[in-house]
Formats: structure tokens, C-alpha cells, sequence
């Protein structure tokens, strides 16, 4: 190719890249305007500007598929969760003075005193009481979770599932698209025959222009006859439970709950299968109010998600982290705090609270890893205890408030768990279960070594690069 040919090409190269930015300016600028409209953190807002901006090619199509957070259209059409008060009396008198006003966030209607909860040691009995729920179930299993595979596992609850409704239970299954993608037709097709149903939520096959890749159902919920749960942070696959010990198990938190919460549970799947089915639920054809002893465990179901009015999982970790006097520990995956969670968890440092992040050493997503790394260490210089788990992943969820509260559920520290999925958090306010949330913590934290501050240039360089697109996580 010689001189000129070389400068036509590179000519007419760069002018089709500038009357295609020329034509994409307008539709560029209307994202932008809409961007900053969205409530969300400012540091969030500048770096999808940023990339919209300076790298539009690569910026637009990025946020079509995963910027957005409450994408209204979608939630147009997803009837948001509103949760029955079934004990009117557990508002005044379940929550601890010190912890009021946070539990007020969280929404009164979701707590039920009466309640039995049984919390797992490991995958291996998180297995078996599956299998016994499952089999025991007399009239209606309904499982929703982010990942079903089809490995030992998954087939294994699976064949269940298909033998129960052969037998006449009602099944109903609902599986997120994204996280269960690699599920096959042909795995579903045994439990379709035998009679039960199989939805997808918001499958990724019909990819269009509305955001729905990046909007996910990351709950976990099982519910049979209505009556008993079984919730937590596991999904169906060989990682998270299984009928035998396995070293490439991962720790993680799962119980069984059995009173008058688990009618909340059933309401929040019942709201998701309806959007997935298109079929109508309200709570008037839910569960309805049920009687509520004085005694057994205290809990306040807490759905957050695009389908919630308000962001009150949020709102609610924020105010405990302010509420708590001694003892603030969090057990989580993947810690990425927003910007006002980050400053609290410092203030709560700053003002000698015992502040332990427990996270996985080596975790399942690199990027994630590394964008932690300087939030540990900041808070590390102020008083508090990042904690590695060494024995292997991690992907429990959990937070202790003193001896006040506990919670436990589907939901990450991180900006996607609290504004762009939907989880289900449990929030636990009576004594017993409390202390054993504080166990099964306790035994995370003999197998977990102080998180070195020390870094190398190189690393330190690949930290604050995820760091940069850690509000784009």
C-alpha cells in the first residue's frame, strides 16, 4: 500500500468515526441527561459519564446492558413486593430501643415474632434438610434461585422434584436467566413431564434494548406448603451443598425457617412468579394474617430490590452501622461499599466500634478481589479487622449488630446487592438466634488470618484501577 492509498484509507477511516459520533451526540447526550437524573452515588454517576463521554463506542452499549439501576418499564410491569403485616404487635415490642430507627427503614410490616430457625453448619446438612423438606412436602414446593446447575446436585434435587410432582405436588420452579443460563431444556424437561412447571426470569435469550441483563434474581428461596422456608445465601450446585463433605465446597450461609415469617417469603416468590408468568398475584391471594405466639425467633423479612419502593436495605444497613455501640461484623463475598457506606463503616472505626470484614482470600472474580482491597485497607489505618478466610471461597452473607441484631440473606456488601438486584434479607432481633449467627461467625474467624495491608507497586496499581470501575460492579 503506498503513501496515498495509506492516507485515503486512514482519511476516510477517521471521518466515518466523526459522522458516526456526529449522529451519535444527540442519543449520547439524552443518556447522560437521563444518568444524572437517576439517584444514585455520585461517584457512580461520574465514572458512567465518563465512559460515555470519552468512549462512547464502548461506554453506550456498557450501560444499555448494565448501568441502569431501578429500570422503570420493567418495573412498570413487576407488581412491587409489599409484604402483609401478620403481627401488628411485633413492631412495639420485638426491636431493641438502640436499633429502632434502623429496624423503621427496614419496614415493620416484615417482622413476625413465633418463628423456628434452624441454622446450617454446612452444605452437607443444608443438603439433607432439603431433601427431607422436599420430600415431606405434602402439597406445593416452590423454589426460586439465581443458579441450578446441572451437576450431582442440581440432578439430584431435580429427579426429586420430578418424582413429587409425579405424585401430585405442586412444583413450581424459578430459575434467574442470567445465573442459570447454562441449564439446559433437556435437564428441565423429566420435571415439565411429570407435571411441573419451569420459568426463567427475565431470560437473556430475549435480549432487547431494556436493561434486563443487568437487573438479576439473586433470591433464594424455597417454600413448602407454605409453611417452612429454606433461605439463605446457597444456590442448587455442587459448590453449595451436597450429600458428602467435598474440599471445592464453598462456606456459606443457609437455615430453615418455620412460623409466621415464612408467609412473607411465600408472598415475595409469589410477586416474582407472577412477573415471570405474567400471572396475577396479590397479597390479598396470598398467605394473610396468622397467629403469632409471644415466644420463638423474631424476624423481619426484608425483600429489597428494583420491586421495592424504597431502598430500604440500604437504608437500614446505614443506620446500624450508626446504631452499633460495641460490635459491628460483616461476612460477605464480595465487599465493595458505595461511598456513604464506606464513610460509616469509618466513622464506626474512628469511634473504637470492633469492626470486622470477613472476606474470602481468594475469592471466584478476580476484579472484585482487587477493588476490596484499598477499602480494607482504609479502614484497616482506622482500627478495624479485615479478616481473610483461608480454607477456601466464601459466599456467605451475614451482619451482627452488638448483641442487638443479625442478618442473613442473599444480599452482598456491594452497590449491585443493594440498588440493581433482588434479595431477600432476613434480619433476626431475638437472642438465641443471634448467638448462633455469632458462632457460626466465630468459626469463620478461627479459620481466617489478619488481611495484609503491605502491597507491591503492581498491585497497588491494579487495586486502584478496580477501584476506579468499582461503581460500575
Amino acid at each position: 500500500m503506498n503513501f496515498n492509498s495509506l492516507w485515503t484509507f486512514s482519511a476516510t477511516l477517521i471521518g466515518s468515526f466523526v459522522a458516526l459520533g456526529i449522529l451519535i451526540l444527540p442519543f449520547t447526550l439524552l443518556i447522560a441527561i437521563g444518568l444524572i437524573r437517576q439517584k444514585r452515588t455520585s461517584a457512580s454517576s461520574v465514572t458512567w459519564l465518563l465512559a460515555i463521554l470519552l468512549v462512547p463506542f464502548i461506554g453506550i452499549p456498557a450501560y444499555w446492558l448494565f448501568g441502569s439501576r431501578k429500570i422503570r418499564h420493567i418495573a412498570r410491569r413487576k407488581l412491587p413486593v409489599v409484604l402483609s403485616a401478620v403481627d401488628a404487635q411485633a413492631a412495639t415490642t420485638a426491636p431493641q430501643r438502640e436499633v429502632r430507627d434502623a429496624v423503621a427503614h427496614l419496614g415493620y410490616e416484615g417482622l413476625t415474632r413465633g418463628n423456628a430457625m434452624k441454622i446450617h453448619a454446612n452444605g452437607e446438612e443444608a443438603f439433607a434438610d432439603l431433601i427431607e423438606l422436599i420430600d415431606k412436602a405434602e402439597t406445593s414446593i416452590d423454589i426460586e434461585t439465581f443458579v441450578l446447575t446441572a451437576d450431582a446436585t442440581g440432578k439430584a434435587i431435580l429427579d426429586r422434584l420430578t418424582k413429587r410432582a409425579g405424585e401430585g405436588v405442586r412444583v413450581r420452579l424459578l430459575v434467574d436467566g442470567l445465573g442459570s443460563y447454562p441449564l439446559s431444556w433437556w435437564s428441565l424437561r423429566k420435571l415439565r413431564k411429570a407435571g411441573g412447571t419451569v420459568k426463567f426470569f427475565l431470560p437473556i435469550w430475549r435480549f432487547t434494548l431494556l436493561n434486563r441483563s443487568n437487573l438479576r434474581d439473586h433470591r433464594k428461596i424455597a417454600i413448602f406448603d407454605g409453611k417452612q422456608v429454606f433461605a439463605g445465601g446457597r444456590n442448587i450446585a455442587d459448590e453449595y451443598l451436597g450429600p458428602t463433605a467435598s474440599k471445592q465446597r464453598w462456606a456459606d450461609f443457609s437455615f430453615v425457617l418455620s412460623g409466621p415469617a415464612a408467609m412473607h417469603y411465600a408472598e415475595i416468590f409469589g410477586f416474582d412468579w407472577g412477573f415471570a408468568t405474567g400471572e396475577k398475584f396479590t397479597p390479598v391471594d396470598g398467605p394473610g394474617s396468622v397467629p403469632a405466639p409471644q415466644d420463638g425467633a423474631i424476624v423481619q423479612v426484608v425483600p429489597s430490590g428494583p420491586d421495592v419502593t424504597d431502598d430500604q436495605l440500604f437504608e437500614g444497613i446505614l443506620s446500624f452501622i450508626f446504631a452499633a455501640k460495641k460490635r459491628l461484623w460483616i461476612v460477605t463475598p464480595y465487599f465493595i461499599p458505595t461511598e456513604m457506606l464506606g464513610q460509616a463503616l469509618q466513622i464506626a472505626a474512628q469511634r473504637g466500634i470492633d469492626l470486622r470484614i470477613i472476606v474470602p482470600a481468594k475469592g471466584d472474580q478476580i476484579l472484585p478481589d482487587l477493588a476490596r482491597s484499598q477499602f480494607l485497607r482504609d479502614l484497616a489505618a482506622q482500627g478495624a479487622k479485615p479478616l481473610l478466610y483461608m480454607p477456601g471461597m466464601m459466599h456467605a452473607k451475614a451482619l451482627l449488630i452488638d448483641d442487638a441484631v443479625a442478618a442473613v440473606g442473599s444480599a452482598n456488601f456491594d452497590s449491585r446487592s443493594m440498588f440493581l438486584n433482588f434479595e431477600v434479607t432476613s434480619v433476626i432481633h431475638s437472642a438465641p438466634e443471634i448467638r448462633a449467627v455469632e458462632a457460626w461467625i466465630e468459626k469463620l474467624i478461627t479459620d481466617s488470618k489478619p488481611f495484609d495491608v503491605k502491597t507491591s507497586k503492581r498491585r497497588d496499581f491494579l487495586e486502584g484501577f478496580a477501584r476506579l470501575v468499582a461503581p460500575l460492579l
